[in-house]
């Protein structure tokens, strides 16, 4: 069956559609977090508008396979589920008795 003129080329005026970036896998776990965590739940109200330097932007495309939106709730996400792990543990210096025996 030929193809007819025209066929192999998308409609004028249509946008022909790209492949999507493969996404990494930490940012669907991120995501998956922070809609548990309930901070996806709701209507999107909040309206954002930023500028940022391209070469940014650009890197955290490429690393997370995101544009747009949906970088910016990643990162919005990111920040909001970050690890105070290591903040709490330095806080914890010298609360600890020096009395106290940790040999085994």
């Amino acid at each position: 069956m030929e193809a007819k003129a025209g066929q192999d080329r998308p409609a004028q005026g249509s946008r022909r559609r790209v492949a999507p970036k493969p996404v990494a896998k930490w940012v669907s776990v991120t995501m998956q977090t922070a809609a548990l965590a309930g901070l996806t739940e709701g209507k999107k109200e909040k309206r954002l508008s930023w500028r940022a330097n391209d070469r940014l932007v650009h890197a955290a495309e490429e690393r997370s396979g995101l544009e747009g939106s949906e970088l910016l709730a990643y990162a919005l996400a990111k920040v909001a589920l970050e690890d105070d792990f290591a903040e709490e543990l330095l806080a914890l210096k010298g609360t600890v008795s020096r009395d106290v025996d940790l040999e085994f």
